[in-house]
């Protein structure tokens, strides 16, 4: 089979459409139809949210063949997937043939998982990775079968894939703030200083100090930094308040 090549105007073409996207199954058509564009027959767009570590929230948007699908998360073989372990702790797009050879990702479970994969026609493919502002572990991966030429086929698209990975965040996330738009956490300015050198270390008498008000005060705001972010103590509200974005770093 050719080898087929995008063209930029092609991609920003498929990219403008993401700004008229409401809903997951738009999300997905923009998907396919990138697929369609560079070749390869499947797609899976995924997010890890990190609000808890014990358990995050998994989203994926995919065309991955459904009994895959179904016995890879009714398995929970994402906890010995050699792609997801990749993305936790590197940025760059890899090849699934690549990343199988390297020593940290041939455990018996990876391997046999990635084996597993091919008999459902996700034969090879690659991985986009994205960490987003929040902390969040965001991915796009796309897949081919048993086909002549692939690694040509996954090469020439990965370029395009990873423009089209950054925008797929941007869409999801402004789909996530329209859902829970009312749900939106507001912190005044103070109450926003005070967490901000909670942040830091500091303790109230020391806030109390920096702000120049009591420390019954800071402990008022911190307090009510802690119920509006529903935190279950004021670590767990410093954490909440980076991961929602409320905390940024003084430029």
């Amino acid at each position: 089979m050719k080898v087929v090549l995008m063209d930029t105007d092609q991609l920003f073409a498929i990219v403008g459409k993401l700004t008229n996207v409401n809903n997951r199954e738009q999300l997905e058509e923009v998907c396919e139809s990138f697929c369609q564009l560079v070749g390869l027959p499947y797609y899976l767009f995924g997010v890890i949210e990190q609000d808890s570590l014990y358990s995050p929230i998994i989203h994926a948007y995919s065309n991955y063949p459904t009994p895959w699908l179904e016995r890879y998360f009714e398995q929970n073989k994402q906890r010995v997937d050699p792609v997801v372990s990749y993305i936790m702790t590197q940025q760059s797009p890899i090849r699934w043939d690549s990343l199988v050879q390297r020593e940290e990702f041939q455990s018996p479970q990876q391997q046999e998982l990635m084996a597993t994969a091919k008999q459902y026609g996700l034969s090879n493919g690659f991985t986009v990775p994205i960490k987003s502002a929040s902390g969040d572990f965001v991915l796009l991966s796309m897949a081919i079968g048993d086909v002549e030429d692939q690694c040509e086929k996954l090469n020439a698209a990965i370029p395009f894939a990873h423009t089209l990975a950054s925008h797929l965040l941007e869409c999801y996330l402004s789909m996530k703030i329209n859902a829970k738009g009312h749900d939106k956490i507001s912190l005044t300015q103070r109450e926003t200083d005070c967490l901000f050198w909670a942040s830091e270390g500091k303790t109230a008498w020391e806030i109390s100090k920096i702000i120049n008000v009591s420390e019954r005060t800071v402990l008022f705001h911190l307090n009510n930094c802690t119920k509006k972010l529903s935190a279950s103590n004021r670590q767990h509200a410093v954490a909440l308040a980076i991961k929602k974005g409320l905390l940024k770093p003084n430029l």
